[in-house]
């Protein structure tokens, strides 16, 4: 994608994949509140892998949304309490306030979008950025603002809109597509031209798609010049279950950075 300033999720070039793996340890200490105690159990089961880890994902999720306003409260402590570097906590405590979709979330999630990214703090962001990590946390709020504006909470479409005049294009492109995926987004186009700029007002005709829903390109290689199909590629893996999709195993990639080298658990 092409745009200013941040990553949009995308390794600069010569980017070390090892060095995307590193990824700090987990940091503060979530309290041993009731609320606490089921937030943590959310964390490591975020965390966890295993032929279960998805079905304990998914009980610690349904668990935390019985009790969202007093778990909000920890999150919020939580999210406070981190350092710069506890991106992994971060992320799962974002994700969290968000798979929530509870309205009690939308301050906390308005805040962390609406906080300016800090300078980038990697001195090699050539094989880690600072600013692709603060970019993605901010996007993973607005999904979550845009989950509350599905519900036709008014508070949060108009919070969406606030988003469009940050400076990421990353945090914008998220901020369109949840007002469009509201209940009056087709109302709204005429708005959201206005507060874009006018060379990123594309944005209104972007579709977000599930990756089974793609049409499948029949015999890809036709498109190859006659140098990329005389290149010698290396033949898929035929043992049982190697080179299995990361779609059919637990852990799925956070959705808007392929390159933070992060698992996390299906969205539910």
């Amino acid at each position: 994608m092409v745009i200013p300033n941040d990553n949009d999720g995308e390794a600069p070039a010569g980017a070390d994949e090892d060095a995307l793996e590193e990824r700090p340890s987990l940091g503060p200490i979530i309290s041993e509140s009731p609320a606490g105690i089921h937030l943590q159990a959310f964390v490591e089961a975020a965390n966890a892998e295993g032929e279960d880890a998805q079905a304990v994902y998914e009980e610690a999720l349904k668990e935390l949304r019985e009790i969202p306003e007093e778990v909000v409260v920890e999150i919020a402590r939580a999210v406070g309490s981190c350092s710069d570097e506890d991106y992994n906590l971060k992320w799962t405590l974002v994700h969290a306030a968000a798979e929530l979709k509870h309205p009690a979330t939308l301050p906390l999630l308005r805040e962390i979008v609406l906080t300016p990214i800090p300078a980038e703090r990697s001195e090699d962001p050539h094989s880690y950025s600072s600013v692709e990590d603060d970019t993605v946390l901010r996007t993973m709020a607005v999904d979550g603002v845009a989950e509350l504006a599905k519900q036709d909470n008014e508070q949060a479409v108009e919070a969406l809109f606030e988003f469009l005049i940050l400076p990421s294009f990353s945090i914008r492109r998220a901020a369109v597509q949840g007002l469009q995926s509201s209940p009056h987004g087709e109302e709204f186009r005429e708005r959201i031209a206005e507060c874009l700029p006018k060379d990123q007002r594309f944005l209104l005709d972007l579709k977000r798609v599930q990756v089974q829903d793609m049409e499948q390109i029949n015999e890809p290689e036709r498109f190859l010049s006659d140098r990329g199909r005389a290149r010698q590629v290396e033949p898929p893996p035929t043992e049982p279950g190697a080179g299995e999709s990361s779609e059919g195993s637990p852990n799925v990639r956070a959705e808007l950075s392929s390159t933070t080298r992060v698992t996390r658990r299906r969205r539910t």
